[in-house]
């Protein structure tokens, strides 16, 4: 009977921990609207079966979602949801908006080729990373687009070329900047087929790139099996985020490689340092520990208030956490995991932490679409969003 009674609390907890995040909206068909409109008229026809949202940034009143061109006829590769009015999608499909209109999403020289993340910062610029592959080809040099949020107007765009190569992975990006120090911001841009970093500064308008062994990939972490999927991945560096500002006036950058079960550190002054070198510098980087067997992530958020580091796990449709402010090892025991839902086919995409100190979650069918195209009359993105404190309340990763 007392096992009994265990065995049931045991499954209570479960399910209350599954149920602390909110889903706010589910995908079939995408569409895109020509005009500033958010929800679906009776004669709207949906898009090609080619896009997929991949990463998501909050800003305000709009949900940003990038489409990438992985694929041939993906007509907007950059767009939001107006949040206005939540209520008012309640069994509604929204329609994304083109960002910052449907002609920059046109396929022409000086427009979007294919966005793969966006990130707001504190100063309320959109960085954009395009890495200009079109259907997995390299049709143009990947660069940042960095537009002026409060305005909508273009500020800047950098030419990665210098530092990319043929055989490149550049699909995430996170940016270091205070509201103090607008001027003297830094994107670090991971390159996760290469095992390098990319570091732009905003001051300079110059970059450079830096490798590490940390930066690679596990042999023993390669094996990706997502039942109807199942391939070897080589795939480095890629999750990325950032502390706060310490007194020294720099950040611990946390970061982890796909095919790896392990998480690492380093300060920001040796990244942004500028003379580099891996043979010097190699012991300023540090091993934070291992997640445990089968916990490979992908993208990954820091939440500033509670020091909680949150992370999509590949592997199955669930986040990982861990409080960095807890004084906890990084290692299994202190890792807490927060599921989204029973799917087999999703997977956590892209994770943020808002400035309101909400989290939201994209979680997509991405591993399937990216062998044949996906059924449209089933859900093929779910969107996430509770505030962090709730989600992570009475878990492990909670404040002590």
């Amino acid at each position: 009977m007392c096992k009994l009674i265990l065995i049931l609390f045991a499954i209570y907890l479960s399910s209350a921990w599954s149920s602390r995040i909110k889903e706010v909206f589910s995908l079939k068909q995408i569409y895109f609207s020509p005009i500033n409109a958010t929800t679906l008229k009776n004669d709207t026809k949906p898009e090609p079966t080619n896009v997929m949202p991949l990463a998501l940034e909050r800003w305000h009143n709009k949900l940003f979602l990038v489409t990438p061109r992985f694929k041939l006829d993906v007509p907007v590769t950059l767009s939001y949801i107006n949040l206005t009015n939540m209520e008012s999608y309640k069994n509604n499909t929204p329609i994304l908006i083109p960002y910052p209109d449907r002609k920059m999403n046109e396929l022409s020289e000086h427009n979007f080729k294919s966005v793969v993340k966006v990130r707001v910062d504190v100063c309320d610029r959109l960085w954009i990373l395009d890495n200009g592959k079109i259907n997995n080809r390299q049709e143009s040099i990947p660069v940042i687009h960095v537009y002026d949020l409060k305005n909508d107007l273009h500020l800047r765009t950098f030419d990665l070329g210098r530092l990319s190569i043929i055989n490149s992975d550049i699909t995430n990006m996170e940016i270091d900047v205070t509201s103090s120090t607008c001027e003297d911001a830094y994107a670090y841009i991971p390159d996760s087929e290469t095992y390098r970093l990319l570091v732009y500064s905003w001051r300079t308008n110059e970059s450079n790139s830096i490798s590490h062994n940390y930066f690679h990939f596990d042999p023993l972490c390669g094996d990706i099996d997502l039942g109807e999927v199942h391939y070897q991945s080589q795939k480095g560096l890629y999750g990325i985020t950032l502390s706060p500002t310490a007194r020294d006036g720099f950040r611990t950058i946390y970061f982890h490689s796909i095919a790896s079960t392990m998480g690492f550190a380093v300060s920001s002054r040796i990244i942004r340092s500028g003379n580099y070198d891996k043979n010097v510098n190699v012991y300023d980087f540090k091993v934070m520990g291992n997640r445990g067997t089968n916990k490979q992530a992908t993208s990954s958020s820091f939440d500033m208030e509670t020091g909680v580091l949150f992370y999509g796990l590949l592997l199955k449709n669930v986040l990982g956490c861990w409080n960095s402010y807890s004084g906890e090892e990084y290692n299994e025991l202190t890792q807490g995991v927060i599921s989204l839902d029973n799917s087999i086919d999703m997977y956590p995409a892209d994770v943020r932490v808002d400035r309101t100190g909400n989290l939201w979650v994209l979680s997509n069918s991405f591993q399937i679409y990216n062998k044949k195209d996906y059924d449209q009359n089933l859900i093929n993105v779910k969107i996430y969003m509770t505030p962090v404190r709730q989600v992570i309340k009475g878990s492990i990763c909670d404040e002590m």
